[in-house]
């Protein structure tokens, strides 16, 4: 996905549903990754600076170079090809990657962000 402006919307609608769940005074420093393939990579970083920048990367070819190319302990080894279905959740510390697999319409909609959001929480307090 390298639509800047659906990437930035699913950030914008992410930040304010995951916000009610956020201790007072933290803040989400966003990074989105376009690759010209499909999907797409979202890095939220929490912090107590009130950092709320948002930054777009250059557009990379794949999610798996994109992985390659960023720092993360979720998947090793050649990740230039690999492949990603669905919203995927890798939280390290006060850092959230968030990795889109594909460009489906229902992937990108305003009631698969809340869903994100439920799951990220759900998993940040040990749920399933």
């Amino acid at each position: 996905m390298k639509k800047s402006t659906k990437l930035k919307k699913y950030v914008e609608l992410f930040t304010r549903n995951i916000d009610r769940f956020l201790a007072p005074n933290v803040s989400i420093k966003t990074t989105i990754y376009p690759v010209e393939g499909p999907g797409a990579i979202f890095e939220f970083i929490f912090n107590y600076e009130g950092d709320k920048s948002e930054t777009i990367a250059p557009i990379k070819a794949t999610v798996g170079s994109v992985l390659s190319s960023i720092p993360q302990r979720f998947v090793a080894g050649d990740i230039e090809n690999i492949t990603f279905g669905g919203t995927n959740i890798c939280m390290e510390g006060n850092r959230l990657l968030l990795i889109k697999g594909d460009d489906s319409p229902p992937l990108w909609s305003g009631t698969t962000v809340q869903e994100d959001v439920l799951r990220v929480v759900s998993t940040s307090q040990g749920g399933k």
